[in-house]
């Protein structure tokens, strides 16, 4: 197991990938993440309730899950002009059981469908199994979010359970989903033969989680 005792160790400065590159957050992101929690797109996506945040409520979530020294957050970036266009995260960190929660939230519209939430959660998962020695990587995501299952399907997530009937949404009930994977499953399809990983294309992605 990795030791968590040094920051850069398990919270480096910046990961860097071929689009796009994870950098620690800093305060003059905060305007971003408050568009995006207003967009009622994202809202749908990603919370539970169905009123609009309020702007201390952001900055609540901004100052506690993002800019926290202890937080394990990233702000993703488009390269190469270092554009803002969304956040991810690592929450529920469990060291002695190996084990992880992943979040995204890629806001900046323009970003969608175009493989940049892809790289970003393999950037992660690369993150949490071949630096952290993490054993497992989990999520949730809402059964109406088909487009981000298959996406984290893509990328090796496996559903592993429902939380049947979970949240409303238009007057009807949906699950919310559970999704892992695990170290040894995303290290064979890594670096497994090429001719393998074709068929991971960018048209399916997922935009928040």
């Amino acid at each position: 197991m990795a030791d968590y005792s040094e920051r850069e160790l398990w919270h480096p400065t910046q990961v860097v990938g071929s689009r796009v590159a994870l950098r620690r957050p800093r305060p003059d992101d905060l305007p971003g993440v408050v568009r995006w929690y207003r967009d009622p797109e994202i809202a749908r996506l990603t919370r539970y309730q169905t009123r609009q945040m309020t702007q201390a409520e952001i900055e609540r979530f901004f100052e506690v899950r993002m800019l926290a020294v202890d937080a394990l957050a990233y702000t993703i970036v488009e390269l190469p002009d270092w554009r803002q266009i969304g956040f991810t995260t690592f929450s529920a960190l469990d060291p002695d059981n190996g084990s992880v929660m992943f979040h995204i939230t890629v806001g900046e519209r323009d970003a969608w469908g175009r493989g940049l939430g892809t790289e970003t959660t393999s950037l992660m998962l690369a993150h949490a199994f071949e630096r952290l020695a993490l054993h497992r990587v989990g999520l949730t995501v809402f059964s109406y979010n088909v487009r981000a299952i298959r996406a984290y399907e893509k990328a090796g997530f496996r559903i592993e359970g429902r939380l049947r009937d979970a949240i409303m949404r238009d007057g009807r009930y949906f699950d919310e989903v559970q999704m892992g994977v695990l170290a040894n499953e995303w290290l064979e399809a890594r670096y497994a033969p090429e001719d393998s990983l074709r068929d991971r294309v960018a048209a399916d992605e997922p935009v928040a989680g």
